[in-house]
Parts: structure tokens; sequence; C-alpha cells
């Protein structure tokens, strides 16, 4: 959408992407996915592109191919992770999580439960109620699978939640499961997405009221895409 201005919306919930959505995590990931790379002889430029917003084995399976040993890549991905500790939050992510009602936000990320947990205590985030991670569901984004999950476990209608998004495939699974999608422009220029509503991080979405049963009010601020 080009020359949007400010707009209002209502929802019941907020279903969150983790890395480059609250957590900007770009450095550790760029580190990790060379590693990796360099391991399997690959350029590392072109792993790391293919790697934003899914699960590690649907990455090692798109570039290695199915008849590769996946598990040992995702293992050898793991560990590359663990190794790495130093994330930060995107800007506004903790204020806006703070006036959020409890119950009525969500994270499902590609990552693993345990790098998840470990980033959002790094960050000082509590975790939600729901968080859904990559072993938690059958298939990775942009199937729409964890974004239902999360609506299930939260007890909304997915119709009724927000999706904030930092990734062409979290975007589509967004919309997939019917939710309204928000991308942020953290990982990607805002002329990567010329249909999708675009802010520049967190702090252009502001919870202005919370009403009956925790339905919130939104006003969101949107940048023009060129």
């Amino acid at each position: 959408m080009n020359n949007l201005s400010e707009r209002a919306i209502e929802v019941d919930a907020i279903l969150f992407d983790m890395d480059g959505t609250l957590i900007d995590s770009s450095g550790a990931c760029a580190r990790i996915w060379t590693r990796w790379a360099q391991h399997y002889g690959l350029e590392p430029q072109s792993v790391i592109d293919q790697s934003h917003g899914r699960r590690p084995e649907d990455t090692a399976r798109s570039i290695l191919g199915d008849d590769a040993d996946i598990k040992a890549a995702v293992d050898l991905f793991t560990a590359e992770e663990a190794k790495e500790s130093h994330v930060t939050t995107i800007l506004g992510a903790k204020e806006l999580i703070t006036t959020i009602p409890e119950g009525k936000w969500a994270i499902v990320t590609s990552s693993t439960e345990g790098i998840a947990k470990t980033r959002l205590a790094y960050c000082g985030i509590t975790e939600p109620k729901a968080l859904v991670t990559a072993e938690k569901v059958r298939a990775g984004k942009p199937d729409p699978e964890g974004y239902l999950q999360a609506a299930e476990k939260l007890g909304v209608d997915i119709r009724r939640c927000l999706v904030v998004e930092d990734a062409p495939g979290g975007i589509e699974a967004g919309h997939r499961s019917g939710a309204f999608v928000i991308a942020v422009a953290t990982t990607y220029n805002p002329s990567k997405f010329p249909s999708e509503v675009v802010v520049s991080d967190l702090r252009d979405i502001i919870v202005t009221n919370v009403g009956e049963e925790g339905k919130m009010q939104l006003t969101v601020k949107p940048v023009n895409n060129r």
C-alpha cells in the first residue's frame, strides 16, 4: 500500500514472529549460517538469504536436497547456534509488549524452544502464554499452522488477530491463517512488500485502548513503500 496514513484497527490478540520482529538476531544468525555454509562448501550469503523466517530443517532441505542427511545438518546448525547468545530487541518491542493484556499475545518462531527461551530471557522479555516453536509444528512457515496453533492456545479467533512479521514466508503464513498482517521493515526494505501494511519498527504499533475482554484498539503508523 502506498501513501498510507495513520490507521486504527481492533484486535483480540497480537501474534509475533520472534527473530527480526521482536528480537534483532541478524548478526548472530549471519555468523551461524556462515559457519554452517562453510562446512558444506557453500557460499554463505546465498545460504543466509534463504534462511530468513524458516526453520533450520526447511532451509537445509531446500539447499542440500531431500537425499542429504537433514538431521546431521540441523544438528550442526543447533551446535553453532548454541555458541551465539548476543542479541538485542527491535525498537519498541518491550514497550509494545508491556501494553498488551496478559494472555493476549503469542510468539510463533522458526527457532527451537531452547533458543527462543534463551533469547527472550537474554533480552528481558517475559515468555508469552503461547510460544509456538519449530518443533511444535509439522510444517514451518509459509504454512499457517503455527499461527493457527497460537490463536487456539490463546482461545481467540485467528480472524481477530494481528500477525506481525518481517519475512516473506511469515507474512504469507499470516495471510493464509486468516489474520490481519503487518510487515516490519527490519530485515527487508519496505519496497519488498508493495501490497502490505509496513511499519519501520514496533514503535509504529501503539495500543491506544483496551476494552472488554481485552479487545485492543491499535494505532498503526505505516511507512510509504517506495
